[in-house]
């Protein structure tokens, strides 16, 4: 039996696979919900009581979950290759809008705040209203193993673009094979010369890699293991890039015929980790500075 290429590579791009009619449709209710010129606090009401943590969506405060999106999760391919994924029980675990920023929204002393960050995510300067969604510039390169202390490898992200994804949209950049090495703390031991890549594990293993740019149309569908390097870089378009991450679990302790546990044998490394990041204090004050990824 002919191996997918999730088994082969962690990760699997599916092409134009859901309704891009459908997918405008949302992006375009998702842009009425807010004056997306007035994102931001000010200088003043941030540096009075900065909240470094605790703002990304949650129960309660998720746009997504208040949106019509039966499409996405009803979509017959993606529901085919979730179970062959992760099996039977498989279910969303969080479901979520991502927003790149552009470049020319950030104000001047929030791009110095977060100059040089890995991840430069910028819920703690966005207006409390506005925190049901997720919003970004640039993230370096990392595992989505990074929000999941000691869980192990027994999800999947999937990752859907709302609009036509171009270079300058900061589109994901992926590293197929990359989880071949498990599970390594953030930041990452990382060296790119175009687009190759070593990466060094937490196992002082070296492996060389390719980089992957994923641009493509409205609809387009990935999804990725999550020992599988990826990030973003700056957004330099004038319009935002909106899109749809999706965490999908097995939801089962079983070993199971089904492709990730298959993948997961296969791994010569940690599959969880009990320290997932080193670059932040206990508040969410960055420690380290710099990142790869923007000097591609």
């Amino acid at each position: 039996m002919a191996q997918s290429a999730f088994v082969q590579h962690g990760f699997e791009a599916c092409g134009q696979v859901v309704d891009p009619a459908l997918c405008k449709q949302l992006l375009t209710e998702v842009e009425a919900t807010r004056d997306f010129n007035a994102l931001f606090l000010s200088e003043d009401e941030f540096r009075s009581g900065p909240k470094r943590r605790g703002t990304n969506p949650r129960p309660g405060r998720n746009l997504l979950g208040k949106m019509e999106c039966d499409f996405i999760f009803s979509n017959e391919f993606f529901g085919e290759r979730m179970r062959a994924v992760l099996g039977p029980a498989w279910r969303v675990l969080d479901h979520k809008f991502v927003v790149g920023v552009p470049d020319s929204w950030l104000p001047d002393w929030v791009q110095a705040d977060t100059y040089g960050l890995g991840v430069a995510n910028l819920g703690s300067y966005i207006r409390p209203e506005y925190r049901d969604m997720t919003y970004f510039h640039g993230i370096d390169f990392h595992q989505d193993i990074i929000d999941f202390k000691t869980r192990s490898c027994d999800f999947v992200t999937v990752y859907l673009y709302l609009d036509d994804t171009s270079a300058d949209a900061s589109p994901l950049h992926v590293v197929p094979d990359s989880h071949d090495q498990g599970v390594s703390m953030f930041p990452h031991t990382i060296e790119t010369t175009g687009m190759n890549a070593t990466y060094e594990g937490d196992t002082g293993k070296r492996g060389d890699y390719r980089i992957e740019l994923l641009t493509g149309p409205a609809g387009s569908l990935y999804f990725w293991h999550p020992a599988i390097l990826h990030g973003t870089m700056p957004h330099r378009e004038s319009t935002p890039r909106i899109s749809v991450r999706i965490l999908a679990e097995k939801n089962d302790q079983r070993v199971l015929d089904c492709e990730i546990d298959r993948l997961n044998a296969s791994i010569d490394g940690p599959l969880a980790l009990i320290e997932t990041r080193g670059d932040m204090d206990d508040a969410g004050r960055a420690l380290v500075r710099g990142n790869t990824i923007n000097a591609l």
